[in-house]
Protein backbone atom coordinates (compact mmCIF):
# COMPACT_ATOMS: atom_id res chain seq x y z
CA UNK A 1 0.00 0.00 0.00
CA UNK A 2 2.62 2.31 0.67
CA UNK A 3 4.50 1.32 -2.57
CA UNK A 4 1.64 2.39 -4.47
CA UNK A 5 1.33 5.65 -2.78
CA UNK A 6 4.74 6.48 -2.88
CA UNK A 7 4.15 5.68 -7.03
CA UNK A 8 0.99 7.83 -7.18
CA UNK A 9 2.76 10.40 -5.36
CA UNK A 10 5.83 10.19 -7.99
CA UNK A 11 2.89 10.45 -11.00
CA UNK A 12 1.70 13.32 -9.16
CA UNK A 13 4.75 15.20 -9.19
CA UNK A 14 5.78 14.36 -12.62
CA UNK A 15 2.46 15.40 -13.92
CA UNK A 16 2.59 18.62 -11.76
CA UNK A 17 5.69 19.36 -13.25
CA UNK A 18 4.14 19.29 -17.40
CA UNK A 19 1.60 21.42 -15.57
CA UNK A 20 1.88 25.40 -17.16
CA UNK A 21 2.90 27.14 -14.20
CA UNK A 22 4.44 30.41 -13.44
CA UNK A 23 8.01 29.80 -12.77
CA UNK A 24 9.37 31.11 -9.69
CA UNK A 25 12.69 32.49 -7.66
CA UNK A 26 12.25 31.03 -5.24
CA UNK A 27 13.99 32.52 -1.94
CA UNK A 28 17.29 31.20 0.00
CA UNK A 29 17.24 32.42 3.01
CA UNK A 30 16.95 29.24 5.62
CA UNK A 31 13.73 30.83 6.86
CA UNK A 32 12.58 31.14 2.99
CA UNK A 33 13.91 26.96 2.36
CA UNK A 34 11.97 26.02 5.35
CA UNK A 35 8.80 28.10 4.24
CA UNK A 36 8.48 26.51 0.72
CA UNK A 37 9.59 23.07 1.99
CA UNK A 38 6.11 23.55 4.20
CA UNK A 39 4.34 24.51 0.98
CA UNK A 40 5.65 21.39 -0.91
CA UNK A 41 3.92 19.31 2.61
CA UNK A 42 1.12 20.69 1.97
CA UNK A 43 1.05 20.58 -1.95
CA UNK A 44 2.17 17.04 -1.49
CA UNK A 45 -0.80 16.06 0.50
CA UNK A 46 -3.58 18.33 -1.40
CA UNK A 47 -2.84 15.93 -4.27
CA UNK A 48 -2.38 13.04 -2.65
CA UNK A 49 -6.11 13.33 -1.12
CA UNK A 50 -7.47 14.74 -3.88
CA UNK A 51 -5.48 11.27 -6.02
CA UNK A 52 -7.55 9.51 -3.22
CA UNK A 53 -11.10 10.86 -3.36
CA UNK A 54 -10.90 10.29 -7.00
CA UNK A 55 -9.80 6.57 -6.73
CA UNK A 56 -12.67 5.95 -4.36
CA UNK A 57 -15.24 7.66 -6.78
CA UNK A 58 -13.66 5.34 -9.80
CA UNK A 59 -14.14 2.26 -7.87
CA UNK A 60 -17.84 3.26 -6.65
CA UNK A 61 -18.40 3.55 -10.24
CA UNK A 62 -16.83 0.44 -11.42
CA UNK A 63 -19.83 -2.15 -11.64
CA UNK A 64 -18.44 -4.86 -13.88
CA UNK A 65 -18.25 -6.94 -10.73
CA UNK A 66 -22.25 -6.96 -10.21
CA UNK A 67 -22.56 -6.97 -14.29
CA UNK A 68 -20.40 -10.70 -14.54
CA UNK A 69 -22.73 -12.14 -11.31
CA UNK A 70 -25.34 -10.98 -13.42
CA UNK A 71 -24.34 -12.81 -16.46
CA UNK A 72 -23.14 -15.65 -14.76
CA UNK A 73 -26.96 -15.96 -13.25
CA UNK A 74 -28.62 -15.49 -16.73
CA UNK A 75 -30.59 -18.30 -18.14
CA UNK A 76 -30.61 -17.02 -21.90
CA UNK A 77 -29.60 -14.34 -23.94
CA UNK A 78 -32.07 -11.56 -23.40
CA UNK A 79 -30.92 -11.48 -19.85
CA UNK A 80 -27.31 -11.53 -20.48
CA UNK A 81 -27.62 -8.72 -22.62
CA UNK A 82 -29.88 -6.85 -20.20
CA UNK A 83 -27.09 -7.50 -17.51
CA UNK A 84 -24.55 -6.06 -20.54
CA UNK A 85 -27.12 -3.29 -20.69
CA UNK A 86 -26.13 -2.15 -17.22
CA UNK A 87 -22.62 -1.98 -17.35
CA UNK A 88 -21.00 1.48 -16.80
CA UNK A 89 -19.12 3.01 -19.37
CA UNK A 90 -16.21 5.90 -19.12
CA UNK A 91 -15.09 7.69 -16.64
CA UNK A 92 -17.29 8.61 -13.63
CA UNK A 93 -17.80 12.03 -12.92
CA UNK A 94 -15.18 13.45 -10.59
CA UNK A 95 -13.02 10.13 -11.20
CA UNK A 96 -10.04 12.62 -12.05
CA UNK A 97 -7.74 14.35 -9.85
CA UNK A 98 -7.88 17.72 -10.35
CA UNK A 99 -5.12 19.29 -8.53
CA UNK A 100 -5.30 22.97 -9.73
CA UNK A 101 -7.00 24.01 -6.11
CA UNK A 102 -4.17 22.38 -4.91
CA UNK A 103 -1.49 23.90 -7.33
CA UNK A 104 -2.59 27.52 -6.84
CA UNK A 105 -2.72 27.15 -3.03
CA UNK A 106 0.95 26.30 -3.15
CA UNK A 107 1.64 29.31 -5.75
CA UNK A 108 0.25 31.71 -3.04
CA UNK A 109 1.91 29.82 -0.14
CA UNK A 110 5.23 30.26 -1.96
CA UNK A 111 4.76 33.93 -2.32
CA UNK A 112 3.82 34.82 0.87
CA UNK A 113 7.20 32.60 1.36
CA UNK A 114 8.65 35.47 -0.67
CA UNK A 115 9.04 33.81 -4.15
CA UNK A 116 8.99 35.50 -7.08
CA UNK A 117 7.56 35.23 -10.45
CA UNK A 118 9.21 34.82 -13.21
CA UNK A 119 6.52 35.15 -15.89
CA UNK A 120 3.63 37.17 -16.21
Amino acid sequence: MATRAAVCMLFLWLLAACATEPRLLLPTSPEGRSCIAACDAVLARCSFDETSRAESIARSCDNSGAVQTCVDRAVDDRTVQACEAKQSMGACQGSVPNTADCREHRLMCALQCGAKMLDP
